[in-house]
This record gives C-alpha cells, sequence and structure tokens, in this order.
C-alpha cells in the first residue's frame, strides 16, 4: 500500500476526497461511522453549498477570501451541485441562496459520498505521522499503514463530541507547521452583561469589536446571543473582547420626539420586555416625564451598550484557526513544509460566513487535493 493514498478524517472533506479518489485511497476514521459532523449541518437537512459563483463565494470566508479563491474557481457550488446529482442527490435553492439535498436529509449527503470511498479503518485514531524515505507511516495504536501521499482532513475543534477535537493539529505542528490560535465561530456569543429577562426574542441589532462592525437579525439568550448576527460575527471576536451593542438608533432627540403620553416600554419600537429588561424603571415612565439625565441613560443603554463578550464551543459548527495558510500551496492544498502531505477543510485556517460556505470550502479543498494527487500518480503511471 506504499504508493497509496491515506486520507485522514471522514468528515465532510475527508468524504469528498475519498469519494473523488475511489479505490486508490484508504481512509482512517477515530469514531465508528463517517461524517458525524455532517449529519448535524442545517440542523440535519445538510445546507452543503449556496447559489453563488466563484467571485461571489470568495468574499465569504473573512481574511482568507484571497486563499479560497483557487478552490471556489476550480470546484464552485454549481460543480458540487453537478457532482452530487451524479451521485443521485438532487439539489434544491432556497430564496436565501441556501443549498439543500432534496430529500432535506444529511444523510444522503454523507451516503453519497461514503458510497464512493475506499477501505474506511473505522475506530483508528491517529497517534502519529512521520516520514521515511518518501513514504508515510502513519501510527494507530497498535497499527502502522504506510502511504506515498497523506490528506489530513480532520477539522478544527469546534465540535469535540464528532472527532473535531484538534488532536491531528498537535501532530501536524510536530512535523513544523504553524498552528494558529483556534477559538469557535459560527456559534452563539456569551456576554458578560447579557440581557435579562428577554431571552427568546429576536430582532435586528449592532455589534461592535474593534473596527469591526456588523448589522444582522440576532436571537437573545440567557448568556448572550445566537442567530445569524452571532453565528457571522463570532470570527471577530477574541474570547473576552470589549464589544458594543446598538439595539436602535436613540439619541435624546429621537426618544423625545416619541408619542408623549405613552409609557417609554410602549413608545419605543422595540419588544417591551427587552425594553423593561434594560432600563428597568425608567421603562414604566411616560416620555413626557423623562429628564435630560435620563434621556442620556436610556440612549447610551439602547445605543451604545458595552459589555464583554465570548465566542462560545457549545453549539459551534466551525472555528477559526489552524495550519497556518501562509505554509500551503493554495492551488493544490499541499503543506509547503513536507511534500505529498494535503491538509484540507478546517484544518487549514479558514472559516466562512453561515450559508453553506463552510461546507463548501471543505468540498472545494478536497477537490483540489485529489486532483493534484490524481495526476501526479498518472505522470507516474499508476492510474
Amino acid at each position: 500500500m506504499t504508493d497509496s493514498v491515506a486520507i485522514i478524517g471522514m468528515g465532510a472533506s475527508g468524504l469528498m476526497a475519498g469519494s473523488i479518489l475511489g479505490l486508490e485511497a484508504f481512509c482512517i476514521e477515530k469514531n465508528g461511522t463517517e461524517g458525524r459532523k455532517l449529519l448535524s449541518t442545517g440542523q440535519g437537512k445538510c445546507n452543503f453549498t449556496h447559489d453563488f459563483d466563484a467571485d461571489g463565494m470568495t468574499g465569504c470566508y473573512y481574511e482568507a477570501s484571497r486563499f479560497v479563491r483557487p478552490a471556489m474557481y476550480a470546484f464552485p457550488p454549481k460543480s458540487i451541485i453537478s457532482y452530487f446529482g451524479k451521485l443521485g442527490v438532487s439539489s434544491v435553492v432556497m430564496e436565501n441562496g441556501k443549498v439543500f439535498p432534496k430529500s432535506m436529509r444529511a444523510a444522503d449527503v454523507r451516503n453519497a459520498l461514503a458510497s464512493r470511498c475506499g477501505k474506511i479503518f473505522y475506530n483508528h485514531e491517529v497517534t502519529g505521522l512521520e516520514k521515511k524515505d518518501g513514504i508515510f507511516l502513519i501510527r494507530s495504536g497498535g497499527d502502522t499503514f504506510k502511504a506515498r501521499h497523506v490528506i489530513v482532513s480532520t477539522g478544527g475543534v469546534s465540535a469535540p463530541s464528532t472527532g473535531s477535537d484538534g488532536g491531528m493539529l498537535d501532530i501536524l505542528s510536530s512535523l513544523g507547521h504553524t498552528i494558529t490560535p483556534l477559538h469557535p465561530t459560527l456559534c452563539p456569543i456569551r456576554f458578560e452583561e447579557p440581557f435579562q429577562n428577554a431571552e427568546g426574542i429576536s430582532l435586528e441589532m449592532r455589534i461592535r469589536a474593534g473596527r469591526k462592525e456588523m448589522k444582522a437579525r440576532a436571537v437573545i439568550t440567557k448568556n448572550g446571543i445566537s442567530g445569524p448576527l452571532a453565528e457571522d460575527f463570532a470570527h471577530f471576536i477574541d474570547p473576552g473582547m470589549e464589544v458594543r451593542i446598538s439595539l436602535m438608533d436613540a439619541d435624546a432627540g429621537t426618544i423625545k420626539g416619541l408619542k408623549q403620553k405613552e409609557k417609554l416600554k410602549n413608545a419605543l419600537p422595540l419588544p417591551d420586555r427587552l425594553v423593561s429588561s434594560i432600563l428597568g424603571s425608567l421603562a414604566e415612565k411616560r416620555v413626557a416625564d423623562l429628564t435630560r439625565q435620563e434621556l442620556a441613560t436610556i440612549s447610551n443603554s439602547l445605543s451604545n451598550r458595552i459589555t464583554r463578550a465570548w465566542p462560545e464551543m457549545d453549539g459551534a459548527m466551525s472555528n477559526r484557526g489552524g495550519v497556518d495558510r501562509s505554509e500551503m500551496d493554495p492551488a493544490t492544498m499541499e503543506s509547503r513544509i513536507v511534500e505529498n502531505l494535503f491538509i484540507t477543510g478546517e484544518a487549514v485556517d479558514v472559516d466562512a460566513m453561515c450559508g453553506g460556505f463552510s461546507l463548501s470550502w471543505a468540498f472545494a479543498s478536497a477537490f483540489l487535493a485529489a486532483k493534484e494527487i490524481k495526476e501526479r500518480k498518472e505522470k507516474r503511471g499508476n492510474f
């Protein structure tokens, strides 16, 4: 098996690589089944890509936009949709651009990919990886696997219970790779001072951290916020960072211009339970009776609420951080540190906005790696 390809990790990216390489690759999976995290995506419905062209896709990966460009052009959403169609998985495009399997079953996506993979060694956690005389030695328990090419698709730290616990990143570090700090993204945000007694309220709000600012819909939770705003903005928040929250543009003049005889909680264009949560007894006062100092307090509370924030691991679907992008060839996903070692998906420091972009990256980066390996093997006459 020394001229084989070893794929370590059978999540979305590993499954895609395995489906392309077929019997020329063997797969190593630490769990008793493949694609456990994939099954939970899109609340089990699997939003596996987005109805954008390649240019539109690249703008959804924060600082990694330039790095992901080759992958997005090589395997754009239309190609991903077509690929699954050939595997028997029809797609449906929602009004918001999210693409799902027509069955709305993540299991259909996983099973279609797994059916094309070669031998999968389940319940094998990789504990060591080294290279001798051009051949990789992959250790797992008492077993040692050999391969000329290795694809690492083990993810980051966003879902430890599914196998994405970051363990393989330590091994990649031992091979000379730089691992940039990891923290969860596509996740709820916890506030040091959450909104009390306002759990479940959904509204549009603005959040700022440093020079970054975003406005979108959020759902207030017991500890902070969830929903689209939290998921997309978590990327910018380092744990414990100070953030500023604006529920509305509420300067003193705006507030004073509300219906004078109404109680403030009824006059403001916000849920009265939320207003009471933030302003306490002030929410019960008539607008006409508010003093200048109270107007200033209200304005600051609604437009410039300051607290510290943490992205929450519980519920995270992705993570920022991983193998430093500068150590990767974006055209092939080959390591610049170790020849014939390919790293795909969330194991690389690439994360994306909500909307099927993370899975698109997992699939597209796997496509690049598998394509490059097939071309190299063909040149040696092994395909």
